[in-house]
């Protein structure tokens, strides 16, 4: 059940997730509610863990979030891309599931326009050096390997805008469908969510600098004490929750998906 938090900093929760509505990992109404890839990944954790493992469960924007585990609060985010590098502010797990790698969402038009002028895989570099295409990013998200290229060519420029608040995936997909921007990136399974409920005339494609790049998904919680304990318990946990039925059919229900 979601609350709406006001603190996180109660020591007497073994784990408190931060969560925040974006689907399809967390879905926190309508039809589909509660059955995200990590709103499940959640439930999972909570069968897999040691019986009597006290669990909270806390909503919050995605930057919040972010910004809480960065000050040392007692939170942890189910859906982080994984580091290799275990340094700064935050603590990761080890690897839950796998996600495929980002690409490009844009409309019809202009996926055979970045096709033909940039290949396909699309060469994100050469497109992004173009200087003309608006690029839309909800608020606290990054994109791995990518994120440097937006950083260098598309941060701080009137072609990029930050999208925010609860709806932020949602928004950033009609944008594109308004022409107010023309691409975003994320996995492919965020526009098979968005077919399944109101299919949208949207396309995706890979992008060259990640091509066939399994993305390691993990749960991140602060580099404190309270936070190394957490990851201690979600690390034995995890075996289990990898072979979790409701979890595997929740994640292969948005992940195999296919766009129309």
């Amino acid at each position: 059940m979601f609350t709406a938090a006001t603190s996180v900093t109660a020591a007497e929760d073994d784990i408190v997730w931060g969560v925040n509505s974006a689907p399809p990992y967390h879905i926190v109404d309508g039809y589909f509610a509660g059955q995200g890839i990590c709103d499940v990944m959640i439930s999972a954790f909570e069968r897999a863990l040691p019986e009597g493992t006290r669990h909270r469960i806390e909503n919050y924007p995605q930057g919040r979030i972010a910004a809480l585990i960065r000050q040392g609060e007692n939170l942890c985010f189910p859906c982080m891309i994984r580091k290799e590098t275990q340094s700064g502010p935050v603590i990761y797990s080890n690897s839950v599931m796998e996600y495929p790698p980002h690409g490009l969402i844009t409309r019809p038009e202009l996926a055979e326009e970045f096709t033909k002028q940039f290949g396909n895989p699309v060469d994100l570099v050469e497109l992004l050096k173009e200087r003309r295409y608006r690029f839309g990013q909800p608020l606290g998200r990054r994109y791995g390997i990518l994120e440097p290229y937006l950083e260098r060519f598309l941060h701080n420029t009137p072609r990029f805008t930050e999208v925010s608040g609860s709806d932020a995936n949602a928004n950033m997909l009609a944008m594109v469908n308004a022409k107010r921007l023309d691409f975003v990136i994320d996995y492919p399974l965020l526009l098979n969510y968005h077919n399944e409920i109101l299919p949208i005339d949207l396309v995706f494609l890979p992008i060259k600098q990640n091509f066939e790049t399994q993305i390691e998904g993990a749960i991140g919680c602060p580099r404190t004490v309270w936070g190394q304990r957490a990851i201690d318990l979600i690390n034995e946990a995890i075996p289990a929750v990898r072979d979790d039925p409701q979890f595997n059919r929740t994640k292969d229900r948005w992940l195999l998906l296919q766009n129309p």
